[in-house]
C-alpha cells in the first residue's frame, strides 16, 4: 500500500503520468490565464513519505524512497493555470501533464485524468537526507569573497531590536531553472537574528551558524517562505579566510541539492543591520561602523536576473566594487563568487 501510494503521488502531483485522457484545464498550452487562488497554495502530503509544494510558478514533490532510505526531489515549471488547476512542465523531462484542485474540509483532493489524491496541509517538512546528486556531485563548495570582512563580529547588540536579522550571507540555488527563487528552491545561508540572553558577544563571523535553508510556499497564501531548522543534519561548513566567507554542502544534506550542478543558476544576497553605528575605530579593522551613516546594508549579485556558474570560467563570478543596493559597509560589498563541484 505504501508504495503504491507513493505511486499515486506522484502520478497525481508531480506529472510525471497521467496520459492522453487528462481533462484540459482552462488556459492548457495557452500560457498562463488566470492564477491559481492562494487557498491551493503551500505544502500538502504524507508525512514522511510524499510531499508536494505548490504555489502559482512551480512545484516540487518530494518522494521518499525505502530502498535507499532518502527523499527525491522533482521540480516541475507552471506552464498555464486557471484558479483551481495547473498545468507543469518536468524540469528534467519535459513532459506536461495538468492536475485541478479541490479543497474538501480543508483537505486538498488533486485530480489527474481519471485518478484522485487527498492530501492534508502540512506545516513543516525536511527532506532529508536527500538521494545522491544526479549528477554525480558530491560537495558543492561556494566561496563569496567581500570588500572586506572583520577580525570579529557583535551580535546581540544592544542597539539592536530582539527578532531583526543582524548578519545575513547566502547564495540561492534556482533547481527549477524558471530565473524566480520559488517554491523548491534551495539557499546555503550564514544568518543570525538577534535573540534573548547575553548581548554584544563578539565572535569570528564564521562562527555564525550557516545552514541549508529551503523556499517554502506558505500554506493558503501566495507568499513564498525561506525555512531552515536548527537540526545538525542542515549545518553547512563554514571558514573565514581573510576577506572570504566559504561554504561547504555535502548533498545529501537535502534533497533540493540533489538536481543541482554547474548550470544551475545562482543568486547571492549580503545583509547586515548595524542600527547606531558606534564612532570609535577600531584597531585592525579595514572598515567598521565609523564610517557607516546607514543602518541596513546590502548587496547582491548579479544586479539583474540570476548567474550561470557555467557561464564563467573556472565558474569564477566577479562583482562591481562599490555598488550596493543599501548602506556602506564594505563587509557586505561582493567582490566575487566561485563555485566548486565534486
Amino acid at each position: 500500500m505504501k508504495r503504491l501510494v507513493l505511486g499515486l503521488a506522484v502520478l497525481s502531483l508531480s506529472g510525471c503520468g497521467g496520459g492522453s485522457d487528462a481533462d484540459p484545464a482552462p488556459g492548457q498550452g495557452q500560457g498562463q490565464s488566470k492564477p491559481l487562488l492562494a487557498e491551493y497554495h503551500g505544502s500538502w502530503g504524507i508525512d514522511g513519505l510524499a510531499v508536494v509544494m505548490i504555489s502559482s510558478t512551480s512545484v516540487t514533490t518530494y518522494i521518499y524512497d525505502e530502498t535507499r532510505s532518502c527523499y527525491e526531489a522533482d521540480f516541475f515549471n507552471v506552464t498555464a493555470s486557471s484558479s483551481s488547476s495547473l498545468t507543469a512542465k518536468d524540469v528534467a523531462t519535459g513532459e506536461v501533464s495538468t492536475s485541478s484542485f479541490e479543497l474538501i474540509n480543508g483537505v486538498l483532493r488533486v485530480k489527474e485524468g481519471k485518478e484522485s489524491l487527498d492530501l492534508p496541509a502540512i506545516d513543516y517538512f525536511l527532506p532529508s537526507p536527500g538521494c545522491p546528486n544526479v549528477h554525480g556531485i558530491q560537495t558543492i563548495t561556494a566561496d563569496i569573497t567581500l570588500d572586506t570582512l572583520p577580525p570579529y563580529v557583535t551580535i546581540n547588540r544592544s542597539a539592536q531590536s530582539s527578532g531583526y536579522v543582524e548578519y545575513s550571507y547566502g547564495i540561492s540555488f534556482d533547481t527549477n531553472k524558471n530565473s524566480k527563487l520559488d517554491a523548491g528552491d534551495v539557499q546555503l545561508m550564514l544568518h543570525h537574528f538577534k535573540s534573548g540572553g547575553a548581548e554584544n558577544i563578539q565572535l569570528p563571523l564564521s562562527d555564525i551558524k550557516a545552514s541549508v535553508w529551503n523556499y517554502v510556499p506558505e500554506n493558503g497564501s501566495t507568499r513564498v517562505l525561506v525555512t531552515s531548522s536548527s537540526l545538525e543534519s542542515l549545518t553547512l561548513g563554514v571558514e573565514l579566510q581573510g576577506s572570504m566567507l566559504r561554504f561547504t554542502a555535502d548533498t545529501r544534506q537535502h534533497a533540493s541539492l540533489m538536481h543541482i550542478a554547474a548550470d544551475t543558476p545562482i543568486f547571492v544576497s549580503t545583509y547586515l543591520n548595524y542600527p547606531s553605528p558606534e564612532p570609535e575605530i577600531l584597531e585592525g579593522f579595514a572598515d567598521g561602523p565609523w564610517n557607516w551613516s546607514s543602518a541596513e546594508h546590502q548587496d547582491i549579485f548579479p544586479e539583474q536576473g540570476m548567474a550561470i556558474p557555467n557561464n564563467y570560467p573556472q565558474h569564477l563570478m566577479t562583482d562591481a566594487s562599490g555598488d550596493l543596493t543599501k548602506g556602506q559597509s564594505k563587509w557586505v560589498d561582493i567582490q566575487s563568487v566561485k563555485l566548486s563541484f565534486n
